[in-house]
């Protein structure tokens, strides 16, 4: 009977356990725009790939795939894919793309987040697709935009990539 009992609770245990590592959309949204504020707040990560006049930092497993151009950049990541905007005629206080964003009726905005310092203006957005399974998620700085649909499960490390990518680029 003991050892009924030892695996009923073992049981119980594990499952707890695996409840626990996925976490749900809000919890999901609320981390990943909580790294955002981290990483705007930070030093821009050093730069790692360099495309016409554009330096940006990109982390080991993003790619550029090879039709982009200097200020449209798609960027793949395994299966995912990203499309950085670059607009240089934008100063880094530039609100242009959260005004976008806020004038858009078809976006369906669950969260956003603005960081302002410095004279930078940056913000991240979360908004709602057809799909209830995913999500599009915004990061901008100035007049740089990054944009993708991502999965629940990786929208926190999704948007935390992002914006450490925006915070990076530089106009030669």
């Amino acid at each position: 009977m003991s050892h009924t009992w030892l695996r009923a609770v073992g049981l119980m245990l594990l499952l707890l356990g695996l409840t626990g590592c996925n976490q749900s959309v809000d919890e999901q949204i609320k981390n990943g725009l909580q790294t955002t504020d981290t990483a705007f707040a930070g030093e821009p990560e050093k730069h790692t790939d360099s495309i016409g006049d554009v330096e940006l930092y990109l982390p080991s497993n993003f790619k550029v795939e090879d039709n982009s151009d200097a200020y449209n950049i798609l960027i793949t990541k395994g299966k995912e894919s990203f499309v950085l905007f670059i607009n240089d005629r934008e100063d880094a206080d530039s609100k242009l793309y959260y005004n976008l964003l806020k004038e858009d009726s078809s976006k369906k905005i669950i969260e956003e987040n603005t960081y302002e310092k410095d004279g930078i203006f940056g913000f991240s957005a979360v908004s709602k697709t057809d799909n209830e399974d995913e999500y599009e998620l915004i990061v901008s700085s100035g007049g740089v935009k990054m944009t993708t649909i991502s999965p629940v499960k990786h929208i926190e490390d999704n948007l935390h990539e992002m914006t450490k990518i925006v915070h990076s680029v530089k106009i030669k």
